[in-house]
């Protein structure tokens, strides 16, 4: 989203220098520094885009400095994640830009930059100050953006409202509707966040992306129906979930919960030793090991019963080494450089192939093989916390990478030069090369931490469910022992 913002107010910063020069011979080119600015953009280079415009702005650069530099600057702030300082651009834009068609972009990117940095209230007040629909996609976005908020502020028949009204997309509207209907659901509005995951079931989607949704409003829905004991309903919606997928495994589970609610063990026992199955890792597939047994104790089999629980203990037991052998390589440091190198470089890729930012090729990572111990590492580095981090250790790679490049050509313009300034350029541009090598080193060790707080969280998870396990066990062993001798026939 920044990156595609950085290009919608390059774009406005060209329309608005046009806008400014009616005459049909003027070109909205007048000076040659933002011309290298604008070349470095557009060939993609940002950063030195970026550099650019600064030194240009430092030294008065009329188009620089004026609405259509403020409006570049905002945008490549963007792209480097520099929020706070993108505001302040935009702010000193709109206190002298009056044209509708360069102030309500901006007034949608404030909104939805300080949705980020948690001010909702503020967000809202932004959009308001929209006169005018936008062009294109933006348009969508604004009123995603505002349905959302409205979501998060609890004006759920504000937000129903806006999408009896939407004009977009249709897959937008879709997006929409799955968030409204789970958050009216969490406000104990059953029936009327039932009937918009519904719609979203009945909207005829067919890119693998919508269909993922569709299957995610189909379990969500599917769990609100287990949770208000309507088991039909909650079977017949969690069916329709596909049985490969994302949400796969917790549909299967909730389908066994929905059949055991219908007094039907048997049938439970179908999606459940299904889920049992398949990769350890999964949570839904840890729950179906204990589901399994008591369904089989309901169903009048306790010996056999006793025996799945014991396969479940060795299951966790096994899932819980191989969590703690990643572990052990994630305490690595060589192991957590090539894996953070490795993410970054697919995370700058457009095309999936690993590549650097300046774009020479990177050796692919080569410590996530398919040996079990790394089974579901994806999931590991998809939370939040590691997927920020990565973010920020992406461009503590690309700076270092570019201020290697900066210092080799000082120090060559520095020997041919002893008595000139670049000496001490060429020193500062090493100090700063040790400083984000510092930087780079804390952030790979956060990134370490967040890997492995939430390795010990799933190992603790483990350890419940396998204690839980043991003491079902006992009980069925229990019961065995001392149950009456049957009557003889």
């Amino acid at each position: 989203m920044r990156r595609l913002l950085a290009g919608t107010f390059a774009s406005l910063a060209i329309a608005a220098s046009a806008a400014a020069k009616p005459p049909p011979d003027a070109h909205p080119l007048q000076d040659l520094y933002y011309g290298d600015v604008l070349f470095h953009y557009f060939q993609g280079d940002e950063f030195d885009a970026l550099a650019r415009l600064l030194v240009a702005r430092s030294e008065g650069r009329p188009q620089a400095s004026g609405t259509e530099g403020e409006l570049l600057m905002a945008g490549l702030l963007l792209a480097f994640d520099q929020s706070r300082d993108a505001l302040a651009s935009f702010e000193r834009v709109l206190q002298t830009e009056t044209r509708p068609d360069v102030r309500n972009p901006i007034w949608l990117t404030l909104a939805r930059t300080l949705h980020q940095r948690g001010a909702d209230a503020e967000a809202l007040a932004a959009l308001a100050r929209i006169d005018a629909p936008l062009r294109g996609d933006l348009e969508a976005d604004r009123q995603m953006l505002k349905a959302e908020l409205l979501i998060d502020a609890g004006r759920f028949d504000e937000a129903a409202r806006l999408l009896q009204e939407w004009r977009g997309s249709r897959d937008w509207m879709s997006y929409a509707r799955y968030n409204l209907g789970v958050a009216l659901i969490r406000a104990n509005r059953i029936d009327e966040g039932a009937a918009q995951l519904d719609q979203i079931d009945h909207s005829g989607l067919r890119a693998a992306e919508q269909l993922d949704l569709r299957d995610r409003a189909n379990t969500a829905l599917g769990y609100t129906y287990l949770q208000a004991q309507r088991w039909e309903d909650a079977r017949n919606t969690l069916r329709r979930v596909r049985l490969e997928g994302e949400s796969t495994s917790k549909a299967l589970l909730g389908l066994g919960w929905a059949e055991a609610g219908l007094g039907q063990d048997r049938d439970a026992l179908v999606p459940w030793m299904e889920l049992a199955s398949r990769d350890g890792g999964d949570v839904a597939v840890q729950e179906s090991l204990l589901a399994v047994p008591y369904a089989m104790a309901r169903a009048g089999s306790p010996s056999a019963a006793a025996v799945e629980y014991q396969k479940a203990v060795d299951r966790y037991e096994q899932e819980s080494q191989r969590l703690g052998g990643l572990a052990n390589a994630i305490r690595q440091p060589a192991y957590v450089d090539r894996l953070v190198d490795g993410l970054v470089a697919q995370l700058a890729s457009e095309d999936g192939t690993p590549k650097r930012d300046d774009g020479r090729p990177i050796a692919p990572l080569q410590q996530i093989p398919d040996a079990p111990e790394y089974r579901g590492f994806s999931e590991l580095i998809a939370s939040n916390g590691f997927q920020a981090g990565l973010r920020n250790a992406r461009q503590l790679v690309f700076l270092k990478s570019r201020l290697a490049d900066w210092s080799g050509r000082v120090s060559e313009l520095s020997a041919q030069a002893p008595s000139s300034d670049w000496a001490g350029a060429s020193a500062r541009v090493s100090r700063l090369r040790e400083a984000s090598e510092r930087l780079l080193d804390r952030q790979r060790q956060a990134l370490q931490n967040v890997l492995l707080r939430e390795i010990e969280q799933r190992q603790q998870r483990l350890r419940a469910y396998q204690a839980e396990a043991r003491f079902a066990q006992a009980k069925l062993l229990d019961r065995s022992a001392i149950a009456p001798p049957k009557a003889p026939k």
